[in-house]
């Protein structure tokens, strides 16, 4: 029963709040860090992304203009050929 909180103690006490707050403190800053560097790297992945997107729509682009330019020559050609029956079935006559 003679066992009481003492000066001493609550210094010893303090003292060991503090180290254990620092270690946490610590632990936290360290792991902010593992935070940032991920996001950093998340950050150059989206702009690696974004640079390769814009590309493609090009590509895209590209590939639009040679669709529609084909579509353009097999409609001239189709209505060269569809001509060129009716014109060989009038010499047959």
């Amino acid at each position: 029963m003679g066992e009481y909180f003492t000066k001493d103690d609550a210094k010893e006490f303090k003292e060991d709040i503090k180290k254990y707050l620092g270690i946490l403190s610590e632990d936290f800053q360290h792991k902010l860090g593992f935070v940032i560097d991920g996001q950093m790297d998340i950050k150059r992945e989206v702009e690696s992304l974004k640079q390769k997107v814009g590309g493609l729509e090009q590509k895209v682009d590209g590939l639009e203009q040679k669709v529609d330019t084909i579509y353009s020559e097999l409609i001239a050609h189709r209505d060269n050929t569809e001509i060129h029956v009716q014109q060989q079935k009038r010499r047959r006559k």
